[in-house]
């Protein structure tokens, strides 16, 4: 039903049928007619007209998007941050995928902690730029002399999207400083954590740093 403009009246003109059918046809097209449930919100569709736009997934934020009706979208923010309460032996020479058996938040179910535990996964609608980090602490004994360590993210068991690599020359526990980066992944992508040991030091489970895993969407 669309909104149409009150007839212009002079002064000691009849309130008609006409004119309370406009006013009541109005009345339904404006806000109170249009909203059908708890949290809808209503926008324009053009001159003189407005839609429904009925309330997002919990959580979700309000972005504006062209290409809907009323120029709005509600947009999920998938957000998640893993570890693992144990070490995790490393092979010599290899990129070794880190696994995540715990999970500090993870609202939108990017994780899981039963099956591909090292992926964190773009969810149905979650489709954007992502800020995506880890962070390690290597086990370097006494008897370790030199190492070299390194820490990439990988997207799609494919694509390395970040990398770096440091060596180790003292004989005590070190981590890594944060590692991370910026990417935009569309849904079903998935990253993962993986580590280098030129010889094959374990990761340690430590504090709240190590290993850990995280990211956040950050936009479209």
């Amino acid at each position: 039903m669309a909104w149409s403009p009150w007839p212009v009246k002079a002064a000691g003109d009849l309130f008609d049928l006409t004119v309370y059918n406009i006013g009541k046809d109005n009345f339904a097209a404006s806000a109170p007619g249009v909203a059908a449930a708890k949290g809808d919100l209503v926008g324009a569709t053009g001159a003189n007209a407005i839609a429904r736009l009925a309330v997002g997934p919990n959580n979700a934020i309000l972005v504006a998007d062209s290409g809907e009706a009323t120029g709005m979208a509600w947009q999920i923010v998938p957000a998640a941050r893993v570890y693992n309460d144990a070490g995790i032996a490393i092979g010599a020479a290899s990129w070794t995928t880190l696994t995540f058996n715990q999970e500090r938040y993870d609202p939108e179910g990017c994780h899981s902690t039963v099956a591909n535990t090292g992926r964190l996964t773009v969810p149905t609608n979650g489709d954007g730029i992502y800020s995506i980090g880890g962070n390690v602490e290597v086990d370097m004994p006494e008897a370790a002399g030199t190492d070299e360590i390194g820490l990439r993210i990988l997207l799609n068991g494919v694509t390395s999207i970040a990398q770096w690599f440091l060596g180790l020359s003292r004989s005590v526990d070190r981590a890594t400083p944060p590692f991370a980066c910026d990417y935009e992944l569309v849904a079903t992508d998935y990253v993962e954590l993986q580590f280098y040991s030129g010889q094959g030091h374990d990761v340690l489970s430590a504090g709240n740093y190590s290993p850990e895993f995280w990211w956040h969407w950050v936009r479209r």
